[in-house]
Formats: C-alpha cells, structure tokens, sequence
C-alpha cells in the first residue's frame, strides 16, 4: 500500500490533513428519474422507470443488478452522457438535469477506459487540468499517482499498459478532478483479485477521507457489499429495494433481491403454508417442516421459501428442518458446503456448515434455520410475505 507519508491529490497536504465534513452541497438527489428510448419503427424501450434517491454527502452508494437492469443509464444520465426523459438529478440544491457534462461538477470513471492514446498516462491525468488552468496539476499526478501505487506508469502510453492498469489510470483520472459526486462504473472489473482487493481499500479510504459522495455501479455483490454504506438493487429499470448491506442481506424485500444477494445463493423451494398466526408452519417436498415468523400467510397457500446456506444448522432426525442425502460435500476450509437431495424436490438445495462437520456424500442428513431467518414470497410475484 501507499507509504503514509503521501500527500494528498486534493491539498498537497497529508491525507489526514485533508479530511473534513462532506459539504451539504455535496448531496445527490435523483427524483423519479427515467429514461426512454424511442426508435422509428421500434416499439419504445423505457429503460429506467422512475428512480427516486436521495445520496448523503459523502456516502458510496452502489447500484446493484444483472445486465440490462438500468444502472449504467441511471450512472450516465447523472454524468450527462445521456439525456433524461423525465424527472430530475439535483446535487445539493441545484438542478443539473439540462447542464452539460463538464458543468456537473461530476468525476466519471467508466468501464470503458476512454484513454487518449498519443498520450502518456502523465498527460492523461493531467489533461482536464490543465485544460482548466489548475496551477498544481502536475503536483497533483504526482501525489495521487504515488497514492494508487502507479507513479512507474506516469511515463508509458496506454498501449504499453495492461487492463487493470487501464483501469486504475481511468479511476485516478476521475479521482484528480475533485468532484463533488464521483461516478464509477464496474471500476474493478479488469483487475485481478489480489489487485481488486487492494484497490477496493484504496478507494474506500480515498472516498473517506476526501468527502466524495460516490455512486458505483457493478454487477459484483462482494464489490457491493465491501463497498457501499447503502446499495441499490435494480431490476428492469426500477429500484427493487435501497438500504444498507445487513438491510438487504438480512431483510431481502422481495423474491429477486433475495435471489441476487448473498453467496452461495439462496435455497429457492415450494411449500405449502399449514399453520399461521403467531408463527407459520410450512411442508416441503414429502415431509419436511420449517418454521417461519411470517404471521400473514395464508395456510393451505402454496408459496417460495427462500433459506440461506448461512442460516442452516444441523437438525436432528425427528426435528423440524429439511431432510435429505448428502449429494456432494465441498470443506472450503472456512466452512463446508453440502448440497442435499430433499425427497419431493426437484433440486437439490445447500447448506453451509462449519469447517470440518462429519459428513460425507451418500449420508443422511438434517438442516433447519431460526424461524426469523425462514422467508416466505408470494409464488406468483414473488412480494415478501411478513
């Protein structure tokens, strides 16, 4: 990592000297933003539809969701790459929605490097400074080139680099204009893991202590969740649930978000509720009994119950829980990961046990989960049942 002793990109002071409240200007504000494409002899496409959030100065937000959900059309309609067909952006208390993009005030770090090839990587950062006149823009390079650990790249051109160098020169050049609201997309995809780790802390620190209030889009839950004080899980153009990792991860609002978040993903399986009130029985498969807290589920209902890996723990024969053959037995050294073959299933399901439990392929085995970790959703719109 960086020696401590680095000056800071913003001030030329040490970093620590230039950490300071983030500024209440530094807010973004994004009213039922949406955005629509109409091609002649095509039947529209309304890519997002009516995004609402408001983004504390110096927060990291993530945008979450599989491709095509309408993250990196919200990322660009922000950095004013692409127009807006309704609803506004306002960073603090002023609208952008109609302002160029070099008037946003807006660091943009794209997937797409966007590199100048003719120029060294030196002058790639330095270009929009010096484009602005900044006095200190060589200064500048210089402290955060050393900060993210690629001063010896100052000198090459693009061409000589390597994707992940790539991407780091696209993420320092968004970071050396000292935004107020920094936006990033897939920032981390090109590096290796070793590398991705390092600089996911870097930004992390460099988004701390500079105030950036920061918005990262990504289809990576571990970028996510390592990242982000709130994230927002997107599917098809609309925002499926917004809060902070232990929110999402723990109180998952819906079937799809559920689904989307957490590895090993969650076990998905019918059941039909038998009992409710101050709790919920529900059967699955031939036989098997779980216990949920969801008090308003309709008994006789057939609906999804979502348990996570994490959440399973051995159960006895006789005692509620899923029961089954162990199909496959994986010790990750951390934990163990059995995947079990439940009668009247049509797939298996897996459940994650500590590091070194006494099973083996062929065993007969048992998993229950607390009843407040057992969720129930509606089978035909997947909509959480409580």
């Amino acid at each position: 990592m960086a020696d401590e002793t680095l000056t800071s990109p913003r001030t030329g002071a040490h970093p620590a000297a230039a950490t300071a409240a983030p500024s209440a200007g530094n807010s973004l504000t994004l009213t039922d933003l949406r955005k629509t494409y109409m091609t002649r002899g095509r039947p529209t496409f309304e890519a997002v539809k009516g995004i609402d959030m408001q983004i504390e100065p110096g927060e990291l937000v993530a945008l979450l969701g599989p491709s095509g959900c309408g993250k990196t059309t919200t990322l660009r309609m922000i950095a004013g790459l692409e127009t807006v067909t309704g609803g506004d952006i306002r960073i603090g208390d002023r609208s952008i929605r109609d302002l160029p993009p070099g008037k946003r005030d807006v660091g943009v770090g794209f997937e797409s490097y966007a590199l100048y090839p003719p120029l060294n990587i030196r002058e790639n950062l330095a270009y929009g400074l010096k484009a602005r006149k900044v006095p200190d823009a060589d200064a500048r390079v210089d402290a955060l080139a050393q900060r993210l650990e690629m001063t010896e790249l100052l000198k090459l051109r693009p061409a000589g680099l390597s994707s992940g160098q790539k991407q780091r020169v696209a993420l320092a050049r968004a970071l050396i204009r000292n935004p107020k609201v920094l936006v990033l997309d897939e920032p981390l995809s090109h590096l290796d893991a070793s590398a991705r780790q390092r600089v996911r802390r870097e930004l992390k620190v460099l988004q701390r202590e500079f105030g950036y209030t920061t918005i990262v889009v990504t289809h990576d839950q571990l970028e996510a969740l390592s990242l982000a004080d709130r994230l927002a899980v997107m599917d098809q153009g609309i925002i499926q649930q917004f809060g902070t990792p232990d929110e999402v991860f723990d109180d998952p609002a819906n079937q799809f978000v559920a689904d989307f978040v957490g590895e090993p993903k969650i076990n998905l399986v019918e059941g039909v509720v038998e009992r409710s009130g101050s709790g919920t029985t529900v059967r699955i498969g031939d036989g098997s009994v779980l216990q949920s807290r969801a008090t308003t589920a309709t008994p006789g209902a057939t609906v999804m119950v979502g348990i996570r890996p994490q959440d399973c723990r051995a159960a006895e024969a006789d005692a509620p829980g899923l029961h089954g053959e162990a199909l496959v037995v994986e010790d990750l050294q951390e934990f163990t990961l059995v995947t079990l073959a439940v009668p009247g299933l049509p797939a298996p399901v897996v459940a994650q046990l500590p590091s070194g439990s006494p099973v083996g392929p062929g065993d007969r085995i048992g998993f229950s989960a607390a009843a407040d970790r057992v969720y129930l959703f509606d089978q035909k719109d997947g909509t959480r049942i409580r």
